[in-house]
Parts: structure tokens; sequence; C-alpha cells
């Protein structure tokens, strides 16, 4: 588990930190931090984003999916 001063590792995904990092950094804290997150915000990676502008989807992440993501100020605050 990782203490709160040490640094965050690096995010897998563009967006944040994806399920498997979470658990690997919160251990057993994993399951308190998914009641801290409830009503939080977390966006889904599926290895594309949409273009607004062009209405195109265009490659993200490595065209990756990792799916459900917290962001990195989600697990910032709560650590």
């Amino acid at each position: 588990m990782k203490r709160s001063r040490d640094p965050l590792p690096t995010p897998v995904c563009e967006s944040g930190y994806t399920t498997s990092q979470l658990i690997d950094i919160l251990g057993d804290r994993y399951e308190d931090f998914g009641l801290w997150m409830s009503g939080q915000t977390i966006t889904i990676c599926e290895g594309r984003a949409y273009n607004h502008d062009t209405r195109e989807y265009r490659e993200k992440c490595g065209g990756v999916s990792h799916g459900l993501v917290v962001y990195p100020w989600d697990l910032e605050r709560f650590l």
C-alpha cells in the first residue's frame, strides 16, 4: 500500500488511474476508496476519444481500452 507521502506512479491511462493501478496503490484501502468515490465522477477509457469538431473518433491511449478510470486529483485528495 502506498504511504501518503510517497509520490504516485504515473497513470497508465491518459485520463487517470486504472482499476489494477488503484488496487496496487491502495492495497487494503481499495474498498474504502470505492466508498469515498461514491458520487464522484469517473471516466471510461475505450482507447478512443470523440472529436466534436471533426465528428470523428481519434485513437487515445495507444488504442488500448482501460475500462473504468479514476482522475488523478481524486486519488490525490483521498490519500
